[in-house]
């Protein structure tokens, strides 16, 4: 898996995960030109991918729930990602709850509405499963 920051004014710094999915704690800082992901199946590449996008979106690309990506045995996930745009550094978090709606802040103020990250981090996401919409033969999309 591979994502590049080349040619943009948007860098994405660092993630860090805590109780999320696979993952305990993760803690990764990102190239500012190509970063690389690569392992064995099943590893949680896509979940960094799941991390960053949700981060920037407060959406899951896998059309998950909030609780299904909390860390079996866990009550709760924090996601931070820190994002550097046109010279202006960023930090989000992000808590998932069980039994409660998601919290987030951008430079550790709490914001009320999703659309308030927008504009911070643009993502576009393509995964194995878009190759559907040209490898279908039935589903006529184009």
């Amino acid at each position: 898996m591979l994502f590049s920051g080349s040619g943009t004014d948007m860098v994405i710094r660092s993630l860090r995960l805590k109780n999320y999915r696979n993952y305990d704690l993760l803690d990764m800082s990102f190239d500012p030109k190509t970063n690389i992901l690569y392992g064995d199946n099943a590893q949680g590449k896509t979940n960094i991918l799941e991390a960053l996008y949700l981060s920037g979106t407060t959406k899951s690309h896998r059309g998950t729930k909030d609780r299904d990506m909390i860390q079996f045995g866990h009550d709760e996930a924090h996601l931070e990602m820190v994002v550097e745009k046109k010279g202006l550094t960023f930090q989000i978090d992000m808590h998932l709850k069980k039994n409660s709606p998601k919290g987030i802040a951008i430079d550790r103020i709490p914001i009320r509405k999703a659309s308030e990250l927008f504009g911070i981090v643009h993502f576009v996401f393509f995964s194995p499963e878009d190759l559907n919409i040209i490898k279908d033969p039935r589903k006529p999309y184009l």
